[in-house]
């Protein structure tokens, strides 16, 4: 009886804990060969934006903010886990020269945000918020995590009268990014080596903080229900969320196409210039 209290103890500790770690970007040091992509990618935000604004609903959010001419196409763009909209440099400033009006998102608890945790409810809330707000929106760009969130956001709009978007985006780009919440929650039960009973408790805790909104993340209502043109980059060498992703949406999603790049992972795909003219080429 001891024995089975403990290890009872044991799953339900583990599984708080890989919660907690679950909704903690924690600023990990870049690698090295990253270091001055990030300095430069840093510079270029604070020296070329033209302004910041911050936004306090639901949670405290940065967007930077890169006027153009009036009445240009506004892009929304979105950075990855533990990242920030500094990091989408390259593509802010290729989308910027052609004459767009570029919002770039620091998620809360990320880049100039303020916090230190958020769950993905509140991250699609914040999309919502700034969709209505600041739209509408010609096109949506999102890597990993943002990219994530900016389709739970559209599935939750679809669904919920609460979440309805005032204008759809025209199109979207998602780089690298996961297509359900399952393969980010299985990622992270991996990494802690959770057993099954912790992964279930796991699971419960995401689900009570969701707030019951788990069940309209449907990939079969949305494909069903969308037409929005959709672009989905991602590179062959990416480990961290593998290629299957993008390749199982856009088989099913008649809507999507796909582009596979050589030599490029989770990371470096923000840096590789062939994005730059295929986001551009695709929005044009």
């Amino acid at each position: 009886m001891a024995l089975f209290s403990w290890r009872a103890l044991k799953d339900f500790l583990h599984a708080q804990l890989c919660y907690q770690y679950f909704i903690t970007p924690l600023p990990l040091p870049l690698e090295k060969a990253h270091r001055g992509f990030a300095r430069i990618a840093c510079e270029f935000l604070s020296f070329n934006r033209t302004n910041i604004i911050h936004g306090s609903t639901p949670r405290h959010y940065v967007i930077h903010h890169f006027a153009a001419k009036p009445n240009a196409r506004k892009i929304l763009i979105t950075h990855g886990w533990m990242s920030r909209a500094a990091y989408m440099a390259r593509l802010i400033w290729k989308l910027q020269q052609a004459g767009y009006e570029i919002y770039a998102l620091d998620f809360p608890a990320h880049g100039e945000a303020r916090g230190f945790q958020v769950t993905w409810l509140e991250s699609a809330a914040v999309l919502r918020q700034i969709l209505n707000e600041f739209g509408p929106f010609y096109g949506v760009i999102g890597h990993s995590y943002g990219g994530a969130m900016l389709l739970n956001t559209f599935h939750l709009a679809q669904q919920l009268p609460a979440w309805r978007l005032d204008c759809i985006p025209q199109k979207a780009v998602f780089l690298a990014a996961p297509m359900t919440l399952k393969t980010p929650i299985s990622g992270v039960a991996r990494y802690f080596k959770l057993s099954g009973r912790a992964f279930s408790r796991f699971k419960c805790a995401v689900k009570k903080h969701s707030q019951a909104h788990l069940k309209y993340l449907n990939s079969r209502q949305f494909m069903h229900a969308s037409d929005m043109p959709i672009l989905c980059v991602h590179g062959e060498d990416d480990t961290t969320i593998l290629p299957d992703e993008s390749k199982h949406f856009c088989r099913h999603y008649p809507h999507a196409s796909l582009t596979l790049l050589p030599k490029v992972n989770h990371v470096n795909i923000l840096i590789d210039e062939r994005i730059e003219k295929i986001v551009h080429d695709f929005l044009h």
